[in-house]
């Protein structure tokens, strides 16, 4: 008997140390998402995989996930709350060779970029008396697109600046507007003289056209502030209203490229233009990187208007988007104007706000 019991605790010491040096052997765990980009309060899929590929079980599997702050379940409604950064615990039991996912339903609320960071894994030993801590850490990441901006006001300055832009190209069958006659300085074509204007004033006159269907527009974002404490209120307003533009612009049909001295943050790269076009896939981009903007900028108003009208020509349409009305600002409105021919629209937080 007492053979036995001696035995019988050697056996089990073994078993107790080796379940304690090997407990989380060939045991996984991954995060995934089912969605990269969101809208506020869409719903996805946040699924967390365990995968115990031994033969042994694991007695007990206690996992901690770090989760960001602000996720809802979609189905309760209630949030999950950060625990000195350890966020939503599971408790597990796994045979072997057994796989289990924990999928469930969330959302976030606000704008900006989230990261999953992997989780804090406590495991049982043989005996249930100790426990192993192991960390695995994750970066799985998700950003959640602006907001459009609320009301009507920015849809109806919008309206009046564009104008109804696809209805009045479709009214002609020649895209070219004569909008008036001015003389001729001999760099224009020949072939643009209007001879009865000329004959009637005695004069070389050339026709003043604009292309309709070659109307392209520039949309920029600048972030600076400097007479704000606090531009985060302000800041957020701004990529509300370049969301509302370039969805406006995509309505319309109207090519359109994006600026910004603005600070994109995370694996698309510190961009700061994304070039003309059309499509999902280019609004989404940029939605994407309002997803992902800091409250920084990367070059002073000065600078960033400075390199617009360098690369500014004429017949475009410009959009600006700023949080304050500055002496910057009006100066750089004047000589865009003056440059490209056309009026520019100034879209300022702070005057929508008052307003």
């Amino acid at each position: 008997m007492i053979l036995f019991i001696i035995v019988l605790g050697i056996i089990l010491f073994v078993a107790e140390n080796y379940s304690m040096s090997h407990t989380l052997d060939q045991v996984e765990f991954t995060t995934s998402l089912d969605k990269v980009l969101v809208e506020p309060e869409e719903e996805f899929l946040w699924t967390m995989t365990v995968k115990n590929g031994k033969r042994f079980l694991v007695p007990y599997l206690k996992i901690r996930e770090q989760v960001p702050e602000g996720l809802t379940f979609s189905d309760t409604g209630e949030s999950v709350e950060e625990s000195g950064g350890m966020g939503l615990s599971s408790v597990l039991y796994l045979a072997g060779r057994q796989k289990t996912e924990l999928v469930r339903r969330v959302s976030l609320k606000e704008r900006g970029r989230y990261f999953f960071r992997g989780s804090l894994v406590e495991a049982g030993d043989f005996l249930g008396i100790r426990i192993l801590l192991e960390s695995y850490p994750e970066l799985t990441e998700l950003v959640v697109k602006p907001r459009p901006y609320p009301g009507n006001e920015l849809s109806l300055l919008l309206g009046g600046y564009l104008g109804e832009f696809p209805v009045e190209k479709s009214l002609f069958e020649d895209p070219i507007l004569t909008m008036g006659f001015r003389e001729y300085t001999g760099r224009e074509p020949f072939c643009s003289i209007s001879w009865t204007q000329s004959a009637r004033l005695g004069t070389l006159l050339v026709k003043q056209q604009e292309c309709m269907s070659d109307m392209t527009c520039t949309v920029l974002l600048n972030t600076e502030c400097r007479a704000m404490k606090t531009p985060g209120p302000s800041l957020e307003k701004c990529f509300s209203m370049v969301r509302s533009v370039c969805e406006e612009l995509e309505r319309k049909r109207i090519p359109y490229d994006f600026c910004t001295n603005g600070i994109i943050a995370g694996a698309m790269g510190n961009w700061r233009t994304v070039e003309e076009g059309l499509g999902a896939g280019h609004l989404s981009t940029i939605l994407e990187g309002l997803g992902r903007m800091t409250y920084d900028c990367r070059e002073e108003t000065v600078t960033f208007y400075s390199r617009i009208l360098k690369g500014s020509r004429a017949g475009r349409s410009f959009l600006l988007v700023a949080p304050e009305q500055t002496e910057e600002t009006e100066r750089f409105l004047l000589a865009l104007e003056e440059r490209s021919g056309r009026k520019a629209l100034f879209l300022c937080a702070k005057e929508m706000e008052e307003a």
